[in-house]
């Protein structure tokens, strides 16, 4: 045989052994499972088919997290800032609010959450504490909540209550307004020239002294006894036509008996309280016909004052009592109380040092059974306001002209003078804020109901400074 014929049967050999071995359908089947084995053994190492975490559910079951046990389809939603039950939402917080379901109150609208400030008559809980606009919670505890028009429910100073104090920069009263202090409300401002003009012969006892916050008053103010007493107003220049004037005694601004007392607008009233006729001008006479009241007290007021002194001790000759009853709540960034008063009398001077003491009191004390109620208005031996008190001026030589009262008028026979005037005098006492206190001004003819006396009263105002003690200066 030829090498060239044996050279043609070899290549058609290793072509025949190609082609077998190209088409041999085990090794195809091998190769194509080894691929996929590999193809299993990849996917399993991305976790898509293994529980990592062995709360049941892989990721392709819908775990989306499967290293967390607690993140699962079948998971309870709670507010840890997950989504743990892999709905696509953390804390299931379905308006994006930043509140999850758990906490907010509707997690469908993202302007009602614990976050939102409470708006005010709007009939919804903004904030989602459970209250609605004005039984909305009082954070701060001085006795108003936003609803209620605190400015600043985090700090118990600052409330519709308290006084605005000039000079810090902050808007105490809530009014929308920094420092500026309100106009007096017995008065009226003219716009051209800002002369005041009093509010008319109807005001209230609480304008004519100077409370013009009703938002204090925790009782309806009360006039106790005989209910001798006026209100009597003056325009700034003085007593005018449509003012309702008694003699020359005119309301007088606050004046500042420390360098912690703020100073207040002019007030155009005032109040008087009497122990006989309201604006008797004749008070000479013992018979003089309607001038001397006789009438008995219920209770001598010394019976309720802890402060009383020996000779004030109650007796039965209390006569033709007069008070006027406040239950005040203090504003919340007070430490102290001031007014202004002015003491007249008949019996000066004929029966200074006798027993006929009418007595006027000014009663300070907190609005509980068991309180302790001091007098807190004293001359200047610490003696109460009565005809004996050493701030008496010796007629006619008044500080303040009393003339037309008929307290300046001299007996029948032109030699003595049957009636005399203090003068202004103020009060300042301490108080607690954010206290309710019981403040009664009173008067009354003790020994007899013979022969009258009276007390102006006007300009009650707050102090921010500790004040020792209670205090009366002239």
């Amino acid at each position: 045989m030829s090498s060239g014929y044996k050279l043609l049967i070899y290549v058609v050999f290793l072509f025949a052994v190609f082609l077998v071995a190209g088409c041999n359908p085990e090794t195809d089947n091998q190769e194509n499972n080894n691929v996929s084995t590999n193809n299993v053994t990849s996917t399993n190492n991305n976790n898509t088919f293994e529980d990592k975490d062995n709360d049941g559910y892989t990721i392709a079951s819908g775990d989306c997290n499967d290293d967390d046990p607690a993140v699962n389809p079948g998971a309870t939603e709670i507010p840890d800032g997950k989504d743990n039950n892999c709905n696509g939402f953390v804390d299931d917080d379905y308006d994006n609010d930043g509140y999850g379901s758990a906490s907010d109150c509707d997690d469908y609208n993202p302007l009602r959450n614990p976050g939102m400030t409470e708006i005010c008559d709007d009939g919804i809980d903004n904030n989602c504490n459970g209250l609605i606009d004005s039984a909305e919670s009082d954070d701060d505890g001085d006795g108003f909540s936003e609803c209620n028009g605190d400015c600043n429910d985090n700090d118990p100073k600052i409330s519709p209550l308290a006084v605005e104090i000039p000079g810090d920069n902050i808007d105490n009263n809530c009014d929308g307004v920094k420092d500026i202090l309100d106009e007096p409300c017995d008065c009226r401002r003219n716009d051209v020239g800002g002369s005041l003009s009093n509010t008319g012969a109807n005001a209230s006892i609480a304008e004519a002294i100077g409370i013009c916050n009703d938002s204090s008053f925790q009782e309806d103010l009360q006039i106790i006894g005989a209910g001798s007493y006026s209100i009597v107003s003056y325009d700034d220049t003085g007593a005018t036509t449509n003012a309702q004037g008694w003699g020359d005694i005119i309301p007088i601004p606050p004046k500042q008996i420390d360098d912690t007392d703020p100073l207040y607008p002019t007030s155009c009233q005032m109040l008087v309280l009497f122990t006989g006729e309201v604006f008797n001008t004749n008070l000479e006479s013992y018979d003089q016909p309607g001038q001397d009241l006789w009438y008995t007290c219920e209770e001598d007021p010394a019976a309720y004052i802890d402060n009383a002194e020996e000779d004030d001790t109650p007796t039965d000759a209390c006569y033709d009592l007069t008070q006027v009853r406040m239950v005040l709540r203090t504003p919340p960034n007070v430490t102290s109380i001031a007014f202004d008063f002015l003491f007249l009398s008949s019996e000066y001077p004929e029966y200074v040092g006798t027993s006929f003491n009418d007595t006027f009191y000014a009663i300070i004390g907190k609005n509980t059974v068991d309180a302790t109620h001091i007098n807190v208005s004293f001359d200047g031996n610490g003696k109460a306001i009565t005809v004996n008190n050493n701030y008496f001026q010796t007629p006619p030589d008044w500080t303040q002209s009393i003339n037309g009262t008929g307290y300046e008028v001299m007996n029948s026979f032109g030699t003595e003078y049957v009636g005399s005037a203090t003068g202004w005098l103020t009060t300042k006492a301490p108080v607690e804020p954010n206290e309710i206190y019981e403040i009664i001004f009173s008067i009354h003819d003790e020994g007899d109901g013979a022969l009258d006396s009276a007390v102006v009263i006007d300009n009650i105002r707050w102090g921010f400074e500790e004040v020792e003690g209670p205090i009366t200066v002239e």
